[in-house]
């Protein structure tokens, strides 16, 4: 019964770990998303989301030409 315990304890501290990263991740990322983008240029879109490759939060500036990315 006892490891039962431990086990649990150790998997709810990992999903509690796991969502304080998200959670302090995505706000760095609307915080540093709230300033004027990058180049001082007019952007069609702004797109906020996860990145496998770097892993990590990504933010997506697109002016119809080109594509600029930033990773959290």
């Amino acid at each position: 019964m006892k490891r039962f315990a431990v086990l649990g304890f150790v998997v709810v501290l990992i999903a509690l770990a796991l969502a304080a990263y998200v959670r302090v991740g995505w706000w760095r990322m609307e915080t540093a998303c709230s300033v004027d983008p990058p180049g001082g240029r007019e952007w069609n879109s702004v797109a906020f989301g996860w990145s496998w490759e770097p892993p990590g939060f990504q933010r997506t500036y697109d002016d119809g030409s080109q594509r600029t990315s930033l990773w959290f």
